[in-house]
């Protein structure tokens, strides 16, 4: 049976290696060069942008939790950030990431790390829980609206060449 645990610095080159993937594949239709760029900045981009490298987070109301298997091995991560929403200033609990590894995917790991979410956010106390995913990541919206969460808001780009 996985295992829910909180991120340790032992945890970086699979959180590293999944997060770059999962990012890889929302880019789409991008050029070998725009996903060449992304692999070299996105560790200093988690760390300026997010506050967040190897030994963990400079941000408080930030956690990350992995998720392994019964040999220890990394199966996934939730990363949960605590925030205002700009509109309402509502408290809410951002779904900053989530990643399950390929090989992992298909066996309702997604389900049991968005139920640590909803158990952290009862926890705090708060009562809504925000996340954004690629719009080519059928399988994530899916779970998301069979979840109960509601599209509100879709992001659209057209990419000039």
């Amino acid at each position: 049976m996985p295992r829910l645990r909180p991120y340790g610095p032992k945890d970086w080159p699979h959180f590293i290696a999944l997060e770059l993937d999962t990012q890889l594949d929302s880019l789409g239709d991008s050029t070998e060069t725009e996903r060449a760029t992304l692999r070299e900045r996105f560790p200093a981009l988690l760390d300026v942008k997010m506050a967040f490298s190897k030994n963990g987070f400079r941000r408080p109301g930030a956690e990350l939790w992995v998720l392994e298997g019964d040999a220890g091995e990394y199966l996934g991560h939730l990363w949960l950030s605590l925030r205002d929403d700009a509109r309402t200033g509502t408290p809410t609990l951002q779904v900053t990431t989530l990643g399950i590894v390929r090989e992992a995917r298909g066996r309702n790991y997604g389900r049991l790390l968005m139920q640590k979410a909803e158990q952290s956010a009862r926890e705090k106390g708060i009562e809504v829980i925000a996340l954004e995913v690629a719009g080519n990541n059928r399988r994530a919206r899916d779970l998301f609206k069979d979840l109960g969460y509601d599209t509100i808001r879709r992001t659209m780009h057209k990419r000039l060449r």
